[in-house]
């Protein structure tokens, strides 16, 4: 898609809505059997091929895998060695992708993966879902492009010794892993300004959400202009393609809630701050309806006024 000089490529979250499927089936952790966990997996990978094959027909090329494709793929309850019982269904789904260019990536909830966190515990399970996410993403085979998008955490007891938590945790961490990973600001505690020194601080991009910066913005504030060529920055400077986030606010939701579809003032001001390509992932409760109503507002922006 073109706008202006700038190309930008859109993409929806987990769901498809036009298939009805979502590759995320997942159980209660007492329900949890290796029978069970077997019977979920085929059934996620069979429903992620046919979201793979969708998005390749209609000429998607950025989509993001549901976290509970392997359901409880970072949990101690899950013992299957599923990495190799399904490595050749990765091959398959990773074939379609990267014949269709498609940019997958995956997103825990915050809840799984923290950096600051004092507790070892959670240090150690956000280790095993980053790993989890990133493994997906080497089965796949898909290039340093595809990253698994990482909230900080808390701020307890303090923003700066959570900070230094976070650059304790991103120093221990193995490069490969690390290498897998974008950091993005959010709506309620961790601001662009924030974040983004500490992505630098790493060698990491860090990803810009339009709606986080209204929602919890900068000190001082961060114009989207800025928001959107700072955090391109951080992938260039890697080599890589930029990805952002576009969202809308819901209409009386709370701060931060995600609206059905993209407010088009949203999309025009995203659209009009880009300074070059850009991968743009849609954030919004209509999943690939939501895209395909952004391609036809964008295809009425591209005609020509009528003449009176």
């Amino acid at each position: 898609m073109q706008e202006g000089l700038s190309t930008y490529r859109l993409g929806y979250v987990a769901n498809c809505l036009s298939l009805g499927l979502g590759a995320s089936h997942t159980c209660r952790l007492a329900s949890a059997t290796p029978q069970r966990l077997e019977e979920l997996i085929e059934l996620n990978l069979s429903e992620l091929e046919q979201i793979l094959l969708f998005n390749e027909a209609r000429g998607i090329e950025l989509f993001r895998i549901g976290s509970s494709l392997i359901p409880f793929g970072s949990h101690p309850v899950n013992t299957l060695p599923w990495w190799k019982t399904r490595a050749r269904d990765f091959d398959r789904l990773g074939h379609i992708a990267r014949r269709s260019r498609q940019r997958l990536s995956l997103h825990p909830s915050p809840a799984a993966a923290s950096l600051t966190s004092v507790h070892q515990r959670v240090r150690d399970a956000a280790i095993a879902e980053l790993r989890y996410g990133a493994r997906v993403l080497d089965l796949l085979g898909q290039g340093p492009e595809a990253r698994v998008v990482l909230h900080l955490g808390g701020a307890a007891p303090s923003r700066p010794e959570a900070l230094d938590n976070a650059r304790h945790m991103l120093d221990a961490m193995p490069e490969e892993l690390r290498n897998r990973l974008v950091i993005e600001h959010d709506d309620k505690i961790w601001s662009a300004r924030e974040v983004a020194p500490l992505a630098r601080e790493h060698g990491l991009p860090w990803l810009a959400d339009n709606l986080h910066n209204a929602i919890e913005p900068s000190t001082p504030e961060m114009p989207l202009e800025e928001l959107l060529r700072e955090s391109a920055a951080s992938w260039r400077a890697l080599d890589l393609r930029p990805k952002f986030h576009l969202a809308s606010q819901k209409p009386e939701g709370r701060p931060g809630a995600h609206a059905d579809r993209i407010d088009p003032a949203d999309f025009r001001a995203v659209v009009a701050a880009l300074d070059g390509p850009a991968d743009l992932m849609l954030e919004a409760k209509d999943k690939d309806l939501a895209l395909f109503a952004l391609r036809q507002e964008a295809a009425a922006l591209s005609q020509p006024t009528p003449t009176p």
